[in-house]
C-alpha cells in the first residue's frame, strides 16, 4: 500500500490519514457558577460591586485514545476541576491593594483576593488556567465524592480556559508550552 507524508500526516493511497503528528483530540466542559467581583481601577460602572452569571469553559486536548476510545473521560476532567469551581460559587472577587478590601472582607468569609490585580474575567482565566494545568500535569487519578476514581491519561494537556462573564462576552487564556508554542 503507497503511502505520502502531507501536513503531519501520513496518508494511505485510499486517502485515509494513517498517522499524523500534529493531530489531536479535542474535549471541553463547561460549569456555571454565581460570582461577584468589583474592579477598583474601572472608571465606571464596574468599580462598583457586582455579580456575573459566569460560564467556564476546560478545553483540554490528546493525541491518543484511551482503551475506552476516549481522550479523557468527562467525569474525570470535571473532578479535576470541581473544587475551583465550587470556591468560585457566590464568591467576591478583589484585587488585594482595593481601597475597599477590609470592608469586603467583614461581609462574609467566600472572598477570593488576587495580589494586586483587579479579578478581571482574563485574570480569572489565567488563575483557573495554572491551577488546572498544574493539577493535569501531575497526572493520576481523581476521586469523585463517592468514592469512585478516574484516571487522567498519560500525555493529556490543557490547551484553553474560556470564561463567559455575560452571553456576548468572554476572556480566554491560551497557555504555553516548554517550547514556546500555543498550547499547554
Amino acid at each position: 500500500m503507497a503511502s505520502a507524508t502531507l501536513r503531519g500526516c501520513i496518508w494511505t493511497s485510499s486517502g485515509v490519514a494513517a498517522e499524523c503528528e500534529m493531530s489531536y483530540f479535542r474535549i471541553a466542559k463547561t460549569f456555571e457558577v454565581e460570582y461577584g467581583h468589583r474592579l477598583s481601577k474601572h472608571p465606571e460602572k464596574c468599580r462598583f460591586p457586582h455579580g456575573h452569571s459566569l460560564k467556564i469553559e476546560v478545553v483540554a486536548r490528546g493525541r491518543h485514545l484511551d482503551d475506552n476510545d476516549m481522550v479523557c473521560d468527562y467525569k474525570a476532567l470535571k473532578m479535576l476541576v470541581l473544587d475551583l469551581v465550587e470556591g468560585l460559587d457566590h464568591a467576591m472577587a478583589l484585587n488585594s491593594e482595593d481601597p475597599y478590601l477590609e470592608d469586603l472582607t467583614e461581609i462574609g468569609e467566600r472572598i477570593l483576593v488576587f495580589e494586586g490585580e483587579d479579578p478581571t474575567t482574563e485574570v480569572l482565566a489565567r488563575w483557573l488556567y495554572q491551577r488546572i494545568a498544574e493539577r493535569m500535569a501531575q497526572g493520576g487519578w481523581v476521586k469523585e465524592r463517592t468514592q469512585e476514581r478516574y484516571r487522567l491519561p498519560e500525555g493529556l494537556e490543557l490547551e484553553r480556559i474560556r470564561v463567559w462573564e455575560t452571553s456576548t462576552s468572554w476572556a480566554e487564556y491560551v497557555g504555553m508550552d516548554d517550547a514556546g508554542t500555543l498550547g499547554s
